[in-house]
């Protein structure tokens, strides 16, 4: 594993916001003890979760982890001589502060107000679901996966192996691991006939249920492709389309619930709105003060040119 500068695995953690204060965080095995203060295995763990992403992959070994402990340990001791110095209290410091506290405050207040929505009963759902039967009629569909590749000698490459009997999902996280330029692995789930580049659909269609195929030249570059299932033209039952419905509903419910609770707070409180815009308002089509009038637009296809 690559060793990553401690600093750069500090200013990760300034970057994704998180971070325990020195001290904070649950009990547990003391991993260190800083001017007294106990770094435990829970806090650790706490601060992996906040991580971003591409930093993660410093924890998969030993010293991967005693390295990222030793970053921690580095965050906190600036943190301590940043109090120290006063920083906080500085007023551009204190002012973000504050910003960052309200956005916490309010994300939250904002999930607890998502979780509290009303959900819809199966019978509720079954309506809305019997309301539309068009909504749920779907034409021929394959399953499928695929690799991009820009060079074709690396798609034949990638064929040749899955031929040989290579796990198709292993070759894909191959590509996803190695970060090669315009390669990329994916799941594609279903597709619908017609709703596809045409190459990649005709020859996606074209070859039986777990067949590896490829490469296909698209625009894109060249597919090597694993078609899993072919579905026939049908309904989508009410179970298959139940998941669906019921986030689509939940989601109306909360924006209900967030209008609701912002209409009742702006009638229980007493808001004076003291600033007028100036000047009249513009109507639509009507020339700006100050501006140049504009240019008159070019007669359309089928439109007869302007004037005549």
């Amino acid at each position: 594993m690559r060793k990553m500068p401690v600093l750069f695995v500090v200013f990760a953690f300034v970057a994704s916001a998180c971070g325990s204060a020195p001290g904070s965080g649950p009990r547990g095995k003391v991993l260190a003890v800083v001017d007294g203060e106990p770094i435990t295995e829970a806090t650790l763990l706490k601060e992996v979760e906040n991580l971003p992403p591409y930093v993660r992959p410093i924890l998969e070994t030993a010293a991967g982890r005693a390295q990222f402990l030793d970053s921690v340990i580095t965050r906190d001791l600036l943190m301590r001589e940043a109090l120290r110095r006063g920083i906080d209290r500085r007023p551009e410091v204190a002012d973000r502060i504050a910003m960052a506290r309200k956005s916490i405050v309010l994300e939250a207040l904002l999930r607890d107000v998502a979780e509290k929505a009303p959900g819809l009963s199966d019978a509720a759902l079954r309506k809305i679901y019997d309301a539309n039967p068009a909504a749920h009629q779907v034409g021929e569909r394959v399953k499928v996966s695929h690799i991009l590749f820009r060079d074709k000698a690396r798609a034949l490459e990638f064929l040749g192996r899955a031929k040989a009997g290579e796990s198709f999902e292993a070759l894909m996280k191959e590509v996803g691991a190695g970060n090669v330029k315009g390669e990329v692995a994916a799941d594609l789930g279903e597709i619908e006939r017609g709703n596809f580049v045409k190459e990649f659909e005709a020859a996606a269609f074209a070859a039986a249920p777990g067949e590896v195929i490829g490469p296909v030249k698209t625009t894109y570059g060249y597919h090597v492709i694993k078609v899993y299932e072919k579905l026939p033209a049908g309904t989508i039952s009410f179970e298959e389309m139940k998941p669906k419905l019921l986030a689509e509903q939940r989601e109306q419910a909360q924006r209900d619930a967030f209008e609701g609770l912002i209409a009742g707070l702006r009638k229980q409180a007493t808001v004076r709105i003291l600033y007028k815009p100036e000047g009249p308002p513009v109507s639509p089509g009507a020339q700006a003060p100050g501006t140049a009038p504009a240019a008159p637009k070019a007669a359309g296809p089928g439109q007869p040119p302007r004037g005549k």
